[in-house]
């Protein structure tokens, strides 16, 4: 499965895109324009009708009030047919529109579920919350709305020209003789309208996604009393883009008031030439009148034409957002489980370095697990840890060196063989709203209760779901909110421990927990799952005496090795943590360095 889709997937035209997105239902697409299309025919007849009813007025001697009366109901059975018509062309183009934008919704999120979770872990969240949500809305609008205005205004013109052709092509060629200079006038004046819109989309998607963050952590601002003028990163993409619109508004604000000028002068070439002709003897005064009536209807639908062609760059960044993550080729999901070789142990970090640029985050981490063990790396804030976690389920690819889990390089995965292999509990326990049931399953089916309840004690989750009314049919709310810090995390890991699977990892997953349920958790691990491999990432010292090995981590490097005891008296920097959070190392008040095994594996 390709991992990085954005970069290899061949650019599309986006009108080709809209057109395959709409092919499904072109049908009803057809249908909707067909009626759009008699529409801008109807709209000539009540031009027409009152021409005729002010032909009888001018001329009263001959006037008849029967006459009018029927022009008159004509104008209204015209006017209830256009009605009947635009309603039916607007049904079928919304239903059109949901259909359509439904299935390019749930296409979206098949080819997110399809997506490797090393490309998906690389990506903003609020970039792809726009690509799915509000680009596909203005995608939406566009078929229900726009596509039958924008077809009615532009042919509603071309039937106006027609017949202004039929009554003197020389009155037609007046009329549009304006709309050339207005073209090229407005092209000269808005010439790098494209570019500033893809500077303006680029500037909107930055600072939608710093909004996004602002917003998410609101709360934490309200507790420290801050606003949006203490930030300098929001301020600085609310300046760009505000220097953006400026640019986009300097530059088609005066080209756009000259395009309508211009076109709103066409009777300055009109009324010449139809006193012209008239005086002439070319054309009548009612056919200048018609002339007059018909060219009136012209200039709204020229307009709101070239509004659409204005603003059209904003529907093609959202159709080329959008795009990449449409147009995924389906591949051949790879199901086949890890081949496990009892040559190579479980997993193993070999002479691993890992960095970004210039910061050096590990450097020359190498130790293997003991199987069906508890191993554990701990350290403090800032050395590495998290990383390591994200090296060890494949989140990551080492800088240097390799992390194998049965020999196979972890980063290579596929996704179906890492879930089978191991499960990960990060620092983020992502709870959705349900029930503690529904986000425990997580949708897995078969899981009988013995499974359910094993997993629940394991977690250190019984004593807390025995005090509530509704135990496993607890409600949980978007992002557990209603829950505590540690509730959220145990639920989390009795999700992990579910299936059983070869290895858990995990991540601070006891950091929100008190000093006896920590030590407990150890222990219920170790007793409940005796043929799992656990490797825990934590900075909590306490508890770890049952720990079958810990790796001290230092600063990105690994200092010592072994159980609690040996650890005590070898490693100095190990022995001061577990006496800081409390441990009592009066017993041991000397250490010995600790070696550093190899594995040549």
């Amino acid at each position: 499965m390709r991992d990085e889709p954005y970069d290899t997937e061949e650019i599309k035209s986006p009108w080709l895109v809209l057109r395959q997105i709409c092919a499904p239902h072109k049908a009803t697409l057809i249908m909707a324009m067909s009626l759009i299309a008699l529409v801008s025919g109807l709209q000539l007849l009540p031009v027409y009708l009152l021409f005729l009813s002010l032909n009888e007025i001018l001329m009263p001697v001959i006037a008849s009030a029967e006459k009018l009366m029927w022009l008159g109901a004509g104008l209204v059975a015209v006017v209830l047919g256009r009605t009947f018509c635009l309603t039916g062309a607007y049904y079928l183009s919304h239903q059109m529109a949901f259909k359509t934008l439904t299935e390019v919704r749930l296409e979206l999120a098949n080819n997110l579920a399809s997506l490797s979770l090393k490309w998906l872990n690389k990506q903003n969240s609020a970039a792809l919350k726009q690509q799915c949500l509000q680009d596909v809305e203005k995608l939406e609008n566009f078929i229900a709305h726009q596509s039958v205005e924008l077809l009615n205004a532009c042919l509603t013109p071309l039937c106006i020209l027609f017949a202004l052709f039929m009554i003197d092509w020389r009155l037609a060629l007046s009329v549009i003789a304006v709309v050339p200079v207005a073209f090229f006038v407005s092209a000269f004046f808005m010439r790098k309208t494209a570019q500033h819109y893809a500077q303006f989309s680029e500037a909107e998607t930055a600072l939608n996604t710093t909004l996004s963050d602002y917003v998410k952590y609101a709360p934490l601002m309200k507790l420290y009393n801050l606003d949006s003028q203490r930030f300098a990163i929001l301020n600085n993409k609310l300046n760009n883009y505000q220097q953006v619109v400026h640019e986009v508004t300097k530059q088609t604000a005066p080209g756009w008031a000259l395009y309508t000028a211009l076109l709103s002068s066409a009777f300055i070439f009109l009324l010449p030439c139809t006193i012209w002709l008239q005086s002439s003897g070319q054309i009548t005064l009612s056919h200048s009148l018609l002339a007059f009536l018909l060219a009136v209807g012209m200039l709204g639908p020229v307009v709101k034409v070239s509004r659409f062609f204005m603003e059209v760059n904003d529907l093609l960044a959202s159709i080329q957002r959008i795009t990449p993550l449409f147009s995924i080729e389906s591949t051949h999901r790879d199901d086949a489980p890890i081949q496990v070789n009892s040559k190579y142990p479980m997993l193993q970090f070999y002479c691993v370095d890992f960095g970004y640029e210039q910061h050096r985050v590990l450097s020359n981490v190498h130790f293997k697990l003991l199987p069906n063990a508890i191993n554990v790396v701990v350290g403090g804030s800032g050395g590495g840890k998290s990383t390591l976690a994200m090296l060890a389920c494949g989140l990551l690819a080492p800088s240097a060196g390799r992390v194998q889990l049965y020999g196979q390089d972890v980063f290579g995965l596929s996704d179906s063989a890492r879930a089978q292999a191991m499960s990960v509990v990060t620092q983020d326990s992502y709870l959705f709203e349900g029930t503690v049931r529904d986000n425990i399953i997580f949708g897995r089916s078969g899981i009988s209760t013995e499974t359910l309840e094993h997993a629940v004690v394991a977690a250190q989750l019984k004593p807390w779901l025995q005090l509530q009314r509704e135990g496993l049919e607890t409600p949980v709310s978007a992002r557990g909110a209603n829950l505590s810090g540690g509730e959220k995390m145990r639920i989390a890991i009795a999700r992990a421990l579910l299936v059983a699977p070869p290895l858990v990892i995990l991540d601070e997953a006891s950091a929100a927990m008190d000093n006896l349920t920590h030590s407990k958790f150890y222990q219920g691990l170790k007793g409940h799952y005796p043929n799992t491999t656990f490797l825990v990432i934590t900075h909590k010292y306490f508890g770890l005496e049952s720990s079958d090995q810990i790796f001290s981590l230092v600063d990105g490097e690994i200092v010592a090795q072994g159980d609690h005891e040996s650890l005590l008296v070898r490693c100095e920097h190990y022995q001061k943590g577990w006496q800081l959070q409390g441990g009592d190392c009066a017993s041991t008040p000397h250490f010995t360095p600790a070696p550093i095994l190899s594995y040549e594996n």
